[in-house]
């Protein structure tokens, strides 16, 4: 009796660690998708884990010091492909909306800003129509 509780445990324990290992997320390898998407010119700055807990959260949030004069690129890797499920929007320090990667519900891999004052920013990665809430995303700059 004792040793079919252990296989029976042992045989739950197995099953769970498969389920806990196809959940993860994968965010390193969709960073440097994202960063061999970024435009010419633009040096990197920094990358993102964009992992949404298989739909835990609903949106992950960084703040980002910006510089006056320089123009900024965000590019977006998804697990689903491109940049689908996946929208990064630009809010300045009052919470205005500067860029979107989603218009007219249409997703986008990332999008430029020209930065016109020193502050701090804050970049929002939500979901929509997402399967996996997955993804990974890179900053790059460039100078006036």
């Amino acid at each position: 009796m004792k040793q079919s509780s252990f296989l029976f445990l042992l045989l739950n324990f197995c099953v769970l660690l498969s389920y806990t290992t196809q959940a993860q997320c994968d965010t390193e390898a969709l960073n440097n998708k994202a960063l061999k998407s970024l435009p010419k010119g633009f040096v990197f700055l920094k990358s993102y884990k964009v992992d949404g807990k298989a739909g835990m959260k609903k949106s992950v949030e960084y703040t980002c010091v910006m510089n006056a004069d320089t123009q900024y690129a965000l590019h977006i890797a998804s697990a689903e492909g491109n940049a689908n499920g996946i929208i990064a929007t630009l809010y300045d320090s009052q919470r205005t909306e500067l860029a979107t990667s989603n218009i007219n519900n249409k997703f986008f891999q990332g999008w430029t800003f020209s930065c016109k004052a020193t502050g701090v920013y804050y970049l929002v990665f939500s979901f929509k129509d997402s399967q996996n809430y997955c993804g990974g995303a890179v900053m790059g700059f460039k100078t006036k």
